[in-house]
């Protein structure tokens, strides 16, 4: 709020964006969650404790009396508090990249807000598309 109040007072230009990213954790890799937790520093039995939860699932399908199942290397099971805690600390590193000069960014799991402010509106306008595109380029890795 304070970041909005002092637009409105300096009468600057302000553009926020509000973003869900779909399908975001369903594609998040096991590798991706674990390299996440040793950056957070994270010790390596507790890393390798949670890839050991994570790893070994197994999705069916079953069509006209055939089945097949593969083992899921994405995602974790919902409903846990490991689940929440990995895909905010994934998140986090987005967040980290796009905060900073005239950007502030919040977000929790997959929901981020951008607030791009700056004097002039062409200025704003080209720092939300490098941002939407730090975003575009996050989710494609």
């Amino acid at each position: 709020m304070v970041q909005v109040e002092k637009v409105l007072d300096q009468q600057d230009t302000a553009l926020g964006v509000f973003l869900d990213i779909e399908e975001a954790f369903n594609n998040t890799s096991y590798d991706s969650m674990c390299a996440t937790l040793a950056k957070h520093g994270v010790d390596y039995t507790t890393v390798r404790w949670i890839r050991a939860t994570l790893e070994g699932w197994l999705a069916t399908v079953t069509l006209g009396g055939t089945s097949r199942s593969i083992e899921v290397s994405r995602d974790c099971p919902q409903g846990g508090v490991l689940s929440s805690l990995l895909r905010c600390l994934v998140v986090d590193d987005l967040i980290a990249r796009l905060n900073g000069g005239e950007v502030y960014t919040q977000g929790y799991a997959d929901d981020i807000c951008l607030l791009v402010v700056g004097k002039f509106p062409n200025t704003v306008s080209g720092l939300t598309q490098w941002d939407l595109h730090t975003v575009e380029m996050w989710c494609d890795k």
